[in-house]
């Protein structure tokens, strides 16, 4: 016959119990790091998410304001038709009511912003784009130190918009216009009968808002947006006058 003893020794249930305690911290700190991993990824999704909110949000607050200066001018006569000299007055509004609709966010000359606008009148196969001698249309950063221009401003902004303007240009760089006049002709069709056509183009750096680093070492801050509007514009349109 066997005999099998056991024996009860409390030191081995003890030993056994500091073993499970040990595993179960050691998962509980396990959960806690996965947890921040999890907790870190998704705070720099959520600041992603955030960041592309504000930029788009001012994207489409920019291309409003494109889009109302071309309507705007668009009924509006854009240069003498005997002589062919463009109207500054003209330019001028249009600019203003872009930045007019686009606030409350203001264009920065110093940070690279610029605003252009370009009438294009088209006859056939043949085409003239305004104000001469403009190879790349009208530039509110070549005009910023006009007197018209700041003069029709400070009687058409509020007070923070002028503001705005007067520190924020001092120092640009004038931009060029994303159209040729070669392009414009080409999309034109030359059976058609002569038109005019109005172009008003924004260029706009977007400052991110969060200036997260892992953001700005990936992303250049300020992000370069740029938008246009293209309207007819029947004052533009060719006649039997020269200059027209």
């Amino acid at each position: 016959m066997i005999i099998v003893e056991l024996v009860y020794r409390p030191e081995s249930i003890t030993m056994r119990k500091r073993l499970l305690s040990r595993i179960r911290v050691n998962k509980r700190g396990q959960s806690f790091v996965e947890l921040m991993l999890v907790v870190l990824i998704l705070a720099f999704m959520l600041s992603g998410v955030v960041e592309f909110g504000m930029l788009l949000n001012d994207y489409l607050k920019v291309l409003d304001g494109a889009r109302e200066g071309a309507r705007f001018s668009s009924s509006s006569v854009a240069f003498n038709p005997a002589t062919g000299s463009s109207y500054q007055l003209f330019y001028v509004n249009a600019a203003i009511e872009s930045l007019r609709v686009m606030s409350p966010i203001n264009l920065n000359g110093d940070r690279g912003d610029d605003l252009l606008v370009s009438v294009f009148s088209v006859a056939g196969s043949s085409i003239t784009r305004y104000p001469l001698g403009y190879a790349f249309g009208w530039s509110l950063c070549a005009n910023y130190n006009n007197a018209l221009l700041r003069t029709t401003m400070a009687a058409n902004l509020t007070l923070d918009q002028y503001n705005a303007f007067i520190a924020g240009w001092s120092a640009c760089t004038v931009r060029h216009s994303h159209f040729t006049t070669g392009q414009v002709l080409a999309n034109m069709d030359s059976s058609a009968p002569g038109s005019g056509v109005l172009l008003v183009e924004v260029y706009f750096n977007y400052p991110q808002m969060l200036k997260l680093p892992v953001f700005e070492q990936v992303i250049p801050d300020p992000i370069p947006v740029y938008t246009y509007s293209i309207m007819p514009i029947s004052s533009a349109e060719p006649t039997a006058t020269p200059g027209h």
